[in-house]
């Protein structure tokens, strides 16, 4: 029995997700309430409630999904700074792919501070981690530096979706890849 319940939760906040999913299609999300997603997901409000407290929770559960599956590939990795550049610009090229005019809703809204701040903690829980190897400035610096760099790379995206980057998506993560490791060259050599 307690199988069946799991797949039931799973199902439907699948169901919620593509729902809302389909809304931002229709319009901004702002605008969707909860009956719009309960109506469009075929579910009684008090399923949406079991699972989600509200929309933006809905919003923040699937963008922590997104970055979930960055986080398992990038964090268990021993890689350098270059690498890690590397290895995380492409899952963004790569998730952004999957549903663009879904990121373009999502970051067209109050949602977009969702994705700057897993994006800063992604960075910031693999460069903690690994502190030791890849500085030596003094710890308060090293997360400023830290939160300068995701803040910035989310705005090229941001820009980049919202049209004001004339780039293809491929050009914009290779340019963005180039000059991440220019600022991290640059800090470390500043160090030494």
């Amino acid at each position: 029995m307690p199988k069946a319940e799991y797949r039931s939760a799973i199902r439907s906040r699948k169901l919620i997700q593509m729902a809302l999913a389909d809304l931002l299609h229709e319009k901004p999300l702002d605008k969707i309430t909860v009956s719009d997603v309960v109506r469009r997901a075929e579910i009684n409000r008090g399923t949406f409630y079991a699972h989600y407290k509200d929309i933006p929770d809905v919003i923040h559960h699937l963008i922590g999904e997104i970055f979930s599956s960055i986080r398992e590939q990038v964090l268990d990795a021993p890689i350098g700074l270059t690498d890690l550049s590397h290895a995380v610009l492409r899952h963004i090229q790569m998730i952004l792919e999957s549903d663009l005019d879904f990121f373009r809703k999502v970051m067209a809204s109050s949602a977009s501070v969702l994705i700057e701040q897993e994006l800063v903690k992604l960075v910031l829980d693999y460069l903690i981690q690994n502190e030791q190897k890849f500085s030596t400035q003094e710890h308060d610096q090293y997360l400023l530096t830290i939160h300068f760099c995701a803040g910035g790379l989310t705005n090229l995206y941001w820009e980049w979706i919202a049209g004001n980057i004339d780039l293809s998506l491929e050009e914009l993560t290779e340019r963005a890849e180039v000059l991440l490791n220019q600022f991290v060259d640059t800090r470390l050599e500043g160090q030494k």
